[in-house]
C-alpha cells in the first residue's frame, strides 16, 4: 500500500525511560519522575508524579506534562519554569487519598495552565486543546457544577498509574499472550500509544507492540487487558525493536497486518 503521510519519524518515548528522569527547577533540581498518570478515556499523560527527593523528605507532588519545557530523555534530564519554593507550595498530594478533581483543579490553576476537561467534565483527547506557554495565565473554563469524582483506586475512575498497570497481563481473543512490559508514549503530546508486550512464555525473546485501540477491555480487579486479536496473528505482526526509532512506514505495517485503520487518519 502506497504511503499517504511522510515518512516522519515520531519521538515515542519508553514510560521506562521518563521515569527517573531528573528535573530541573529554575535555581535547583525540584526531584525526579516517579511515576506518570493517564486517563483511560483518551490515554493521554495528565499528571508526572515528581519525587522531591532529599531537599523535601516524603514528598511528591503532581506536575502537568505541559510545564515540561525542555525534555531530554536519553540524557535523564528535563527543565520546568519552577523554583523549589514553587514546588513546595504547591497543592498537596496525599498518598493515602485520591487524586480528586478538586485537587486537579487547584493544581492546574497553580500552575496557570488549561484543564484537560471541557465543560460535561469529560477529558479532552489529545490536540483538543492547545497548551500555552507557562506563566501566560490563561483564561481557565469553569469548573463544571457536577463534575465527575475521580478516584485513583477505583473502578469508576479515569486516572490510572503507568506504573499500576506495568505487569498487567494481556488476554488475546484465544489465550494469554504475555505482560505489559511498558508504553511508548508520544512525546508531543503525551498521548499512551502502544503497549510493548513481552511474550516471553511463548514467543522467547521477542516484544511486540499493541497499539492502544486494539483494547476490548480492562479488568482492574484482575489485572488483565484484553486485546480483539489472535495468537496467529501477533506471532506474525512486523518486528519490533525498542533501540530502533518507529516511523510512520512502520506504523503504516503494524495497522495493515491487523487490518485496522491508524490513529493518524482520524
Amino acid at each position: 500500500m502506497r504511503c499517504l503521510f511522510p515518512l516522519v519519524t515520531k519521538m515515542f518515548v519508553p514510560s521506562s525511560q521518563m521515569i527517573g528522569t531528573g528535573i530541573r527547577g529554575t535555581d535547583e533540581n525540584v526531584g525526579s519522575i516517579a511515576d506518570l498518570l493517564f486517563d483511560t478515556d483518551t490515554w493521554v499523560v495528565r499528571h508526572v508524579v515528581v519525587d522531591t527527593g532529599k531537599w523535601l523528605p516524603g514528598r511528591q507532588v503532581l506536575i502537568p506534562p505541559t510545564t515540561l519545557e525542555t525534555r531530554d530523555w536519553p540524557a535523564g534530564s528535563a527543565g520546568v519554569r519552577l523554583s523549589r519554593q514553587q514546588v513546595k507550595e504547591s497543592p498537596p498530594l496525599e498518598d493515602d487519598r485520591p487524586v480528586s478533581r478538586q485537587l486537579e483543579t487547584e493544581l492546574y490553576q497553580y500552575y496557570s495552565v488549561p484543564y484537560y476537561w471541557g465543560p460535561t467534565g469529560a477529558p479532552l483527547a489529545a490536540g483538543d486543546y492547545t497548551p500555552v506557554p507557562f506563566g501566560l495565565n490563561p483564561a481557565l473554563p469553569k469548573e463544571p457544577q457536577e463534575a465527575p469524582q475521580s478516584v485513583a483506586h477505583s473502578e469508576s475512575n479515569h486516572l490510572r498509574s503507568v506504573s499500576e498497570v506495568t505487569g498487567y497481563y494481556i488476554r488475546a481473543a484465544d489465550d494469554d499472550i504475555g505482560h505489559v512490559e511498558e508504553f511508548l508514549i508520544d512525546d508531543s503530546d503525551w498521548a499512551l500509544r502502544y503497549f510493548v508486550i513481552d511474550t516471553r512464555n511463548w514467543l522467547p525473546g521477542r516484544k511486540v507492540l499493541v497499539a492502544r485501540d486494539w483494547v476490548d477491555a480492562f479488568s482492574w480487579s484482575d489485572s488483565t487487558v484484553s486485546v480483539g486479536l489472535t495468537k496467529e496473528q501477533i506471532k506474525q505482526s512486523p518486528e519490533f525493536d525498542l533501540t530502533q526509532s518507529i516511523d510512520r512506514a512502520y506504523e503504516e505495517r503494524l495497522h495493515g497486518h491487523y487490518g485496522r485503520g491508524g490513529y493518524w487518519m482520524m
